[in-house]
């Protein structure tokens, strides 16, 4: 099995051909695409020559991903003998994928069976949390189920490096969180790429309700869904999402290629993100409230001295003006001198803070008023048999150690409710 780039013309004449092979159609800057090259790259060694693997990238072949009909990244088509048999979109971990190709290379159609529907512990949400609990409670033997609605890693997989987690001086962000993922599926543990929208408490067992109806019962629950960046509620911003308008640097930044960038907030997270867009923008200005930014100072210094970064404190955006139906800069309130000023930009990020993901259990009476969960030491809740995790419960710091601190403590103390 070899790892292939074809063109949309060498793809076509694979299909002419009445080839069978395996094509994962990609972008660069999508996260659950990255993820999913680690899972084909482990594939490559397992499979041997069996099968070869396409690599589409969708950005420099749009035309044949339009005509394929391919709306999400990753897209994974099964095609034998030229004929597109199966077709999936999202994530798809490694022992899936291996049985789907399995059985593609044979006489059955590449789909899988029916999910198990009875767990003892049920872990919603895939970061790093969540992944440790599972490491956790696979360890002390627990059947234990991941539902993760985006791809492994959370947060961390929208990181471009860390330099904060222990024994490693940098890291990439998504090696890390497929390290983390690989770690916890080698023990055993069941991953869905699911949504979750209601947990039901009945006592003694917990259902789990999916956004595409599928119900998963457990003794036990851990929430671990972290958060979601908290929009500025200005003039333009959601209509421009995805046209300018852009929460994941990581994800976003070569579109903004020797183009200049504007971005909203002084915490961490705008100041690290800021160093990795000036890999790719022509400039950046980093819009901040006040003269008092709550990033590290070791941080703080590397933006200071890298000539493509202008930090503007004390303003408020306004405005995202438009132009084309996309970004043409924001418009600025500098609160110091009362003066409003147009800032060009093709980019726009904002870095303002994040809001619990929480909507789907608000009626449990777990949460705090601003949707955090509320938890014990042990990081149970209100709900007996019910726990939280990471950047989604009400707590002081939230970094990937804390997280992952939580993720211990929850399975654990999980496992001993089970076996109470």
């Amino acid at each position: 099995m070899a790892i292939l780039y074809p063109n949309a013309q060498e793809f076509k004449a694979m299909l002419q051909e009445k080839k069978t092979f395996f094509a994962d159609f990609f972008a660069t800057w999508c996260g659950p695409c990255k993820m999913e090259s680690y899972v084909l790259d482990d594939l490559d060694q397992i499979m041997g020559d069996k099968l070869d693997i396409v690599k589409i990238d969708i950005d420099k072949e749009p035309a044949l991903t339009e005509e394929l009909d391919i709306t999400i990244v990753p897209t994974l088509l099964f095609i034998k003998d030229g004929e597109i048999v199966s077709r999936y979109s999202g994530f798809l971990p490694l022992e899936r994928l291996q049985a789907r190709l399995e059985k593609l290379l044979g006489n059955e159609h590449p789909e899988e069976t029916a999910p198990d529907a009875c767990f003892d512990l049920i872990i919603v949400g895939g970061g790093a949390a969540g992944l440790t609990s599972a490491i956790y409670a696979r360890r002390a033997g627990l059947k234990t189920l991941v539902l993760e609605a985006f791809a492994p890693g959370g947060k961390l997989i929208k990181t471009f490096e860390l330099e904060n987690w222990p024994g490693l001086k940098n890291v990439n962000g998504s090696q890390l969180a497929y390290d983390i993922y690989e770690q916890a599926m080698a023990l055993g543990t069941d991953y869905l790429y699911e949504k979750a929208t209601e947990i039901i408490d009945k006592g003694e067992q917990k259902i789990v309700v999916c956004e595409d109806g599928k119900r998963f019962g457990a003794k036990a629950v851990i929430i671990a869904t972290g958060t979601v960046e908290r929009t500025l509620g200005i003039p333009g911003e959601m209509e421009m999402i995805g046209r300018g308008v852009s929460f994941c640097a990581v994800c976003d930044a070569a579109f903004y290629r020797n183009k200049p960038v504007v971005i909203v907030g002084a915490g961490n997270s705008a100041f690290e993100e800021s160093l990795y867009l000036a890999e790719f923008a022509s400039d950046i200005t980093i819009l901040a409230r006040s003269d008092k930014y709550s990033a590290e100072m070791i941080t703080q210094q590397k933006v200071k001295d890298n000539p493509k970064i202008t930090v503007l404190p004390f303003r408020q955006p306004l405005e995202i003006m438009t132009k084309d139906d996309r970004v043409a800069g924001v418009h600025v309130l500098n609160k110091q001198t009362g003066e409003e000023e147009i800032i060009p930009a093709n980019g726009v990020f904002p870095y303002i803070g994040a809001d619990p993901v929480t909507k789907f259990v608000k009626d449990l009476g777990i949460t705090n008023e601003q949707g955090y969960l509320v938890v014990n030491e042990d990081m149970s809740t209100a709900i007996p048999g019910i726990y939280g995790a990471g950047d989604v419960c009400a707590k002081v710091l939230r970094q990937v150690v804390t997280a992952t601190n939580d993720g211990a403590i929850a399975a654990q103390s999980a496992l001993k409710y089970i076996r109470g």
